[in-house]
């Protein structure tokens, strides 16, 4: 599939040095029925987040006891790595029945749904490290995977010149690379009538969330903890952040060092025996539940849309 660069469903938008997702590059099926513009989303106007509720009775999520419980109310609006990946198959079933009608016998690279799978993290980074096992094998570094569109470009380039024309069109005539986004389009458009969806502003909000939440006192306090653990295992650092952007750590090399192993697994056990992790959590959780009630038409909406686009999907998949 192509890809894009626009943060969208599913894909969260953060600094790099958090450990968090940077912008994700989204299936073009997914990417081109968002919001057209991709322009810095950290820089575009938004009101300001309702207050975040206190972590007290009923507003107080489980304390998660592992990445796995990490699950926020966000999540419920974004396709799972499964649903995504079969999106990628609708628009690529019918990208290949469109080089088909034109005459060429050929079938796109199925897209692969354990490389969607391995390929998101979901929130184990979400507040830096934080899986024991991850840090254990690989430091600071995102595990390896293969990217989802892997097989795209080597399929593409050994089509003949007939073909590449007719997937990418000429002048006047789209071509069917186009034509399977805008059918897969036609199919999960929003009700007339109905908001139209704004998976550009749920990115925003989650990154915004998750920023607030690292200013509640809770969250805070449990920064001073997890300090005093990292100076105790002879990791001296001011914050999390420092951590995981040490520049020992050459997070764009696949080389990953036994220092920064034994660095990051104290930085993940820290995390854990100082309450971070639950504390960042339960403040996240509160955050995003007051955004969810304080807009109820637009996670409608996105809810809709989400529903839309998996039902287009399958009946594609189904004829």
């Amino acid at each position: 599939m192509r890809l894009t660069g626009c943060g969208g469903a599913g894909f969260r938008i953060g600094p790099p040095e958090t450990g968090r997702r940077g912008p994700a590059r989204a299936p073009a099926a997914l990417g081109a029925l968002l919001t057209a513009t991709c322009a810095a989303v950290a820089c575009t106007a938004a009101a300001p987040l309702p207050a975040t509720p206190p972590l007290t009775g009923a507003t107080s999520p489980p304390p998660p006891a592992r990445v796995a419980d990490l699950v926020l109310p966000f999540d419920a609006y974004r396709p799972t790595p499964g649903q995504r990946a079969l999106m990628a198959r609708a628009r690529a079933a019918l990208l290949a029945r469109c080089m088909h009608r034109r005459g060429h016998a050929v079938s796109p690279p199925r897209p692969d749904a354990a490389a969607f799978a391995a390929g998101d993290p979901g929130n184990s980074r979400r507040y830096g490290v934080a899986d024991p096992r991850r840090a254990r094998r690989h430091g600071y570094h995102l595990p390896p995977s293969k990217p989802p569109g892997q097989g795209w470009d080597a399929w593409e380039t050994a089509l003949g010149r007939s073909a590449r024309r007719d997937l990418a069109g000429t002048p006047g005539r789209p071509g069917c690379d186009e034509r399977a986004t805008a059918e897969l389009a036609s199919r999960t458009g929003p009700a007339p009538g109905s908001p139209p969806p704004d998976w550009q502003w749920l990115a925003l909000q989650d990154a915004r969330t998750v920023e607030q939440a690292a200013r509640h006192p809770a969250v805070v306090e449990a920064v001073t903890r997890w300090k005093t653990c990292m100076e105790r295992a002879g990791h001296p650092y001011p914050s999390p952040e420092a951590a995981i952007a040490d520049p020992r750590w050459n997070l764009r090399s696949a080389a990953v060092t036994a220092r920064e192993k034994r660095t990051a697994t104290a930085d993940t056990a820290c995390k854990w025996s100082s309450g971070l992790v639950p504390a960042w959590f339960a403040a996240d959780v509160a955050a995003q539940r007051a955004v969810v009630a304080a807009e109820p038409a637009r996670f409608a909406a996105l809810r809709d849309d989400l529903r839309a686009r998996l039902d287009g999907a399958a009946e594609v998949l189904e004829r």
